[in-house]
């Protein structure tokens, strides 16, 4: 049973807005598209569970993806894939790592990619292993049960190559190809064969944990360091994605690939909520779209549906 099902975070749909909106040209670009490229990465990874974890009988099981949790202290850790049984929990390190890996136990990992350039990684089973270890001080902290909390680190391509950098230290048991991640849970299955929970406290604290999820809030623009006026504004094409498109009769026209849109100005404002915040008056709104008449605006923010506070010219709309 799947109680929180993978998504993009709300962080990678920032970087993507961001993405679209920063010029070429402007000095953070490469530093946006990188980041971008590594969350990417990883969500691409945690879909390489999606398959093996499909084939587990679903009412054995409560699935949570990239539960973010907040301790005692007010901080927060994050976990790929919390997988919650009667006798266990599981945690899931995904890594989308192509290749060769040495591990040196749970020191350093060295990957060598195509060109044979050696490049040096984080370990991810102490990253791991500090996520049991915080884990278990939150189920405290709610006084909820203490189920035994066990882990994999799982490498997302069967292909890649898995050593130990060297012969006399072994690579950490832990560390698995996605492909073999339903024979490892039957493993522990024949190991671990005395309930913690009934099935019904399996439930409720798979759903508190859920309940408990919060996602970040990060100010993108102050992060890049990108100003407000910098972005690229106007609504973009949702056929050839160059813009800015013309509005006439209510109607979105790209010049460039002749696509008409209704509603092509939704993602814009998407953009908007995502990079500046959920609130626009129609002033902010022409200048975003690029449209000069404020009853056109006014149309399209009606189109939309939003909620709004204030009347007349100090409407604001909720986005």
């Amino acid at each position: 049973m799947i109680l929180k099902p993978l998504m993009k975070s709300r962080y990678i749909h920032q970087l993507e807005a961001l993405d679209r909106r920063v010029s070429e040209h402007h000095p953070q670009k490469t530093r946006i598209e990188n980041k971008l490229k590594n969350k990417l990465t990883g969500f691409r990874g945690e879909q390489a569970l999606t398959f093996p974890l499909n084939l587990l009988p679903e009412p054995d099981y409560a699935i949570i993806h990239n539960p973010r949790l907040e301790d005692s202290n007010g901080n927060c850790f994050e976990i790929d894939v919390l997988l919650l049984t009667k006798y266990y929990i599981l945690l899931l390190e995904s890594k989308n790592w192509y290749g060769t890996l040495l591990f040196d136990e749970d020191k350093q990992v060295i990957r060598i990619g195509d060109t044979g350039i050696e490049e040096g990684l984080p370990n991810p089973v102490p990253q791991v292993k500090l996520q049991r270890y915080r884990l278990k001080k939150w189920l405290s902290q709610y006084n909820l049960p203490q189920i035994p909390i066990l882990y994999f680190v799982v490498i997302s391509f069967p292909s890649t190559i898995i050593k130990p950098m060297y012969q006399h230290r072994p690579i950490p048991e832990e560390v698995i190809h996605s492909n073999l991640l339903y024979h490892h849970i039957q493993r522990l299955n024949n190991q671990y064969k005395t309930p913690v929970v009934d099935k019904k406290g399996m439930n409720s604290l798979g759903e508190f944990i859920v309940q408990k999820h919060t996602e970040p809030d990060i100010n993108v623009l102050k992060k890049f360091g990108v100003e407000k006026s910098e972005l690229i504004r106007g609504v973009f094409c949702p056929s050839c994605e160059s813009g800015p498109m013309t509005l006439n009769l209510g109607i979105w026209h790209c010049s460039l690939c002749n696509h008409y849109s209704k509603n092509a100005h939704l993602a814009a404002l998407a953009d908007h909520k995502l990079l500046i915040g959920d609130k626009i008056t129609n002033r902010e709104a022409r200048d975003f779209l690029m449209v000069k008449s404020p009853d056109k605006t006014k149309r399209l923010l009606t189109r939309g549906d939003y909620r709004f506070i204030g009347n007349r010219s100090r409407r604001t709309y909720i986005l």
